[in-house]
């Protein structure tokens, strides 16, 4: 059985005050936007919103909030705002041990970016659907999830991306040459 971890490389804020200062100004777009009935900018402001809500821990609220708006965001579905969203969507049912429901999202996230050519994104959710998959243990799949994300990130010249990408393959080898050793010595005591 392949090791699953916890959280494979999960992103943190760098200052978890600029954080809070910047979700609360978010809160505050996206009850603007509810305010107007501005569709289109409500899936975006609730997708932001959902992921420094994932960033800052609390994924329960995060999927509540996404969960509100999925509806909205389907009816944007060939808006790329609707594509960041579920790539929100999909880190949020992650990081609340629903891994089930994220994968599809993942999905839904990568072929609306393939599909509509919004690279920046079709890389991010990769990379993200590649940490999920570390984490069930999944380890072929999320290789190619991060090999994916690092062409598209070498083929935009995104060196913060790239190094990101080449720092989860780096750290799944070190977890694939373990998960090898731990075949190894299994098979060795069943000897």
């Amino acid at each position: 059985m392949p090791n699953k971890v916890a959280e494979f490389l999960r992103f943190s804020a760098a200052d978890p005050l600029a954080l809070q200062c910047d979700t609360a100004e978010q809160r505050l777009k996206l009850a603007a936007a509810l305010q107007a009935g501005a569709s289109l900018v409500i899936v975006d402001a609730a997708a932001d919103l959902g992921s420094m809500l994932t960033t800052a821990r609390l994924e329960p609220e995060a999927v509540d909030l996404l969960e509100q708006h999925s509806a909205l965001a389907e009816r944007h579905a060939g808006d790329e705002p609707a594509g960041w969203f579920w790539n929100a969507y999909a880190t949020a049912l992650q990081y609340s041990g629903r891994r089930d429901q994220a994968e599809a999202l993942f999905i839904q996230a990568i072929d609306l970016a393939g599909q509509n050519g919004w690279r920046r994104l079709e890389a991010l959710a990769s990379h993200h659907w590649g940490r999920s998959l570390a984490e069930q243990g999944r380890l072929a799949e999320a290789r190619a999830c991060f090999s994916s994300a690092l062409v598209i990130r070498e083929e935009r010249k995104d060196e913060p991306g790239q190094a990101s990408s080449r720092r989860a393959l780096l750290e799944l080898s070190v977890l694939e040459a373990a998960t090898r050793t731990h075949i190894l010595v299994n098979k060795l005591g069943q000897s």
